[in-house]
């Protein structure tokens, strides 16, 4: 198995992730993935998605 190295662009943490999840894996932790979604939900643009 193969890994490399990654900063976290929320908290700049370097974290380890196998080569082949390397594009997927782009957060630290999931604070770091709950925070990064939350800068999504307060922009201008809302999640209401009519039918």
């Amino acid at each position: 198995m193969e890994y490399v190295r990654k900063k976290c662009p929320i908290c700049g943490s370097e974290f380890i992730v196998l080569k082949k999840v390397e594009k997927k894996a782009i957060y630290c932790t999931i604070k770091c993935l709950s925070s990064a979604q939350g800068r999504v939900k307060r922009g201008k643009y809302s999640s209401y998605i009519p039918v």
